[in-house]
């Protein structure tokens, strides 16, 4: 079936090289679709059974010359009811104009592969510029510390801000990022910060920065969703990532390039580990599941025991279990060999939304500005770490948290950072996440 899609498509390609002047799908037509319809006719959600997320699926709508299609219709007529994009304001007439004249030149494709997703073939544009200022603060929801804990990042609008942790002062800003961003990860040399972002229903971006001068230093993944979770393996070498569609994604640093891409599960990917070897990964997922994965694509195991959506995995040191943790309010323990549970550790009052391991412990975020400290070697509990709201009531949901050497920051949806002593527990100092 898809050597026949192809074959369709390649038929409508001239054998000879359009004008210069010619409308490029790639660079004129494709960032319309991308931006404007996309969100609803893609692969997994294609409404009114229209897929228009790679030029192959866009062929089978219209005819290359001809205006009487019913995707050209459905851009251009008046009637609210079958206008196209739905809910939404119609496309600039400007817009239409360099869709209408691409048909009438032949609707020709000058990418390589037809059935690319549109967003990959899309020219890597610059990002807009961040505001000198943010009128309020935006949520922390991804964060990560130095190894030397001499700098922490966190996402922004469009940037990553970098802040002095003894301080609270923000160091320097990194721009030309995707619009929010939701995990952020440093090589173990810390030469490399890779962020996976995105705008919900239109785009998602993993992007890797030289972090001491925001260097871009390659994007190695442009998608139509949101990337949620990334993490470099413990040499450096690769850098895994997922996000809305499900899907686990394992690239080389060398180069950049693809190495897995394995429908790991069939709703979000909302988190993901590596072992201390660097061989396995976890996964964690809305569908209720996690997972292990070795790094050639292989499913070593499911743990299909939580009751509702799976947020945060992590690997103890012994290499025979995942701890997972998510909206069912549990901190679980599960073998590997055989994917049956192996203990509850915890159970909190609502949802946990991040894991943390690191040589000090694991630690688990829980409901009322929390983060529970447990032991590396059992899970026992040690201590929380808590943040307050006005009057000592409970603090706002924990979104994530670093831990370098002797202090663990925890960061909020309201934008809120605050850093703590690993060994008494004691306040060190907070600011809010806002230039």
């Amino acid at each position: 079936m898809q050597k026949t899609i192809q074959a369709v498509v390649l038929s409508l390609v001239p054998a000879v090289a359009p004008a210069a002047d010619a409308v490029s799908f790639s660079r004129e037509v494709a960032p319309i679709l991308q931006r404007s319809c996309v969100g609803c006719h893609k692969e997994g959600k294609a409404k009114g059974k229209y897929r228009l997320d790679t030029y192959a699926q866009l062929a089978k709508e219209l005819v290359g010359g001809d205006l009487e299609s019913e995707f050209f219709y459905r851009l251009t007529t008046g009637d609210e009811e079958e206008r196209m994009p739905a809910e939404a304001d119609p496309l600039a007439a400007s817009e239409i104009g360099v869709i209408r004249k691409w048909i009438e030149e032949g609707a020709r494709y000058d990418g390589e592969d037809p059935s690319a997703v549109l967003s990959s073939i899309v020219p890597a544009e610059k990002h807009p510029a961040p505001p000198g200022s943010y009128p309020r603060p935006l949520g922390v929801t991804a964060m990560v510390a130095n190894s030397e804990g001499t700098e922490l990042y966190t996402g922004g609008y469009h940037e990553i801000l970098v802040w002095n942790p003894v301080d609270g002062s923000l160091l320097r800003r990194i721009a030309n990022n995707g619009q929010r961003t939701y995990g952020l990860a440093l090589s173990p040399d810390g030469s490399l910060l890779a962020a996976a972002t995105g705008a919900p229903g239109q785009a998602g971006e993993v992007r890797v920065f030289e972090p001491a001068t925001g260097r871009v230093v390659a994007t190695p993944f442009r998608g139509d969703d949101v990337v949620l979770a990334v993490a470099f393996g413990p040499e450096g070498k690769q850098l895994a990532f997922g996000g809305v569609d499900g899907k686990l994604r394992i690239h080389e640093a060398a180069d950049w390039g693809e190495k897995l891409v394995v429908a790991a599960h069939s709703d979000w990917l909302t988190a993901l580990s590596w072992d201390q070897a660097g061989g396995r990964l976890a996964t964690a997922s809305r569908d209720k599941t996690a997972k292990v994965y070795e790094v050639s694509g292989k499913r070593v195991s499911t743990f299909s025991g939580h009751p509702e959506a799976v947020r945060a995995v992590a690997f103890p040191p012994d290499g025979e279990h995942v701890l997972s943790a998510g909206d069912h309010g549990h901190l679980y323990l599960w073998k590997i060999k055989d994917g049956k549970k192996a203990a509850d550790r915890a159970k909190f009052e609502g949802a946990s939304f991040r894991l943390v391991s690191s040589g000090s412990g694991i630690y688990a975020s829980a409901p009322g500005g929390r983060v529970v400290q447990f032991k590396l070697a059992d899970q026992q509990r040690v201590r929380e770490f808590r943040i307050e709201s006005a009057g000592g009531a409970a603090g706002p949901w924990v979104s994530s948290c670093a831990v370098s050497g002797s202090w663990i920051a925890v960061a909020t949806l309201d934008g809120r950072v605050e850093v703590f002593d690993l060994e008494s527990g004691e306040r060190r100092n907070g600011f809010i996440a806002k230039p």
